[in-house]
């Protein structure tokens, strides 16, 4: 068996993301999607699309404001006041980061480089874009036929994307899976491991954010969701990150082309 992993700055990304230090505790960061507030501008961090050192300087700030003292908070408290005060992540800010960390890494170049956004056609739109690349790259621009590729399982590697396009039961929402870690058998996948952000119906109000799952292939010549997803411990229909891939009206394993 032999296991790869995506490039090392790549995985420290998601190593802050998933132990976020805030004073003397340590925390995953929370999900945040910016359709709650439907905030148009500001900063990055207001939108879900904060680095750790951003969504850390945030924090302290509002605390500071609020004469809270974050360090006699638990680290139960301190995750509800990020909630509460709108500050987290979403998925497609997180891919962002750890994407970019991985193209810096490969081809010495950042990943707003490597995007298009094929579908603006305002000048002005096409210029914002172009200066704040990480607010306006979401699912369907990761998705894009311009900006990667669909793979076949059995070609699956670090650094890869799953999307997923118009999930849910209302199929009103996207999602997207970081791969970070392969297990290989024969030059064969066997186990793929992702990151990402998300908030299931069964974390409730405060227990969401940055998490990881695995997908163990046991059938490779069928579709990615005929997979055995595992995520907290739960599978199959407890498994809230594979309902959302089985309600998507598109899902897809891509290959950004860096």
């Amino acid at each position: 068996m032999i296991t790869k992993y995506i490039e090392k700055p790549a995985m420290t990304i998601i190593d802050t993301f998933l132990h976020l230090p805030i004073k003397n505790n340590v925390i995953s960061c929370p999900y945040f999607n910016n359709k709650v507030t439907k905030a148009r501008a500001g900063l990055r961090v207001n939108l879900g699309k904060g680095s750790p050192e951003d969504i850390k300087q945030e924090i302290t700030i509002i605390a500071q404001k609020k004469h809270i003292d974050l360090d006699q908070l638990s680290r139960d408290d301190i995750k509800r006041f990020f909630v509460d005060n709108n500050i987290g992540i979403d998925c497609s800010g997180l891919a962002y980061y750890i994407l970019n960390a991985q193209a810096i890494s490969q081809t010495e170049k950042p990943l707003r480089r490597f995007l298009s956004f094929p579908k603006t056609h305002n000048p002005l739109r096409k210029l914002i874009r172009r200066f704040r690349p990480i607010e306006n790259t979401n699912v369907k621009v990761f998705a894009d036929n311009t900006n990667s590729q669909t793979i076949a399982l059995k070609n699956v590697r670090p650094g890869d994307i799953i999307t997923m396009i118009g999930t849910g039961k209302n199929h009103d929402l996207d999602h997207i899976l970081v791969i970070h870690e392969v297990e290989y058998d024969e030059d064969m996948p066997k186990k793929i491991y992702y990151t990402h952000s998300l908030k299931w119906f069964a974390d409730g109000k405060h227990n969401h954010g940055v998490k990881q799952g695995s997908i163990t292939i046991t059938e490779p010549q069928q579709d990615i969701t005929k997979q055995l997803w595992e995520e907290s411990g739960k599978k199959d229909k407890e498994n809230e990150t594979l309902w959302r891939a089985k309600t998507a009206n598109k899902i897809a394993l891509r290959r950004l082309r860096i």
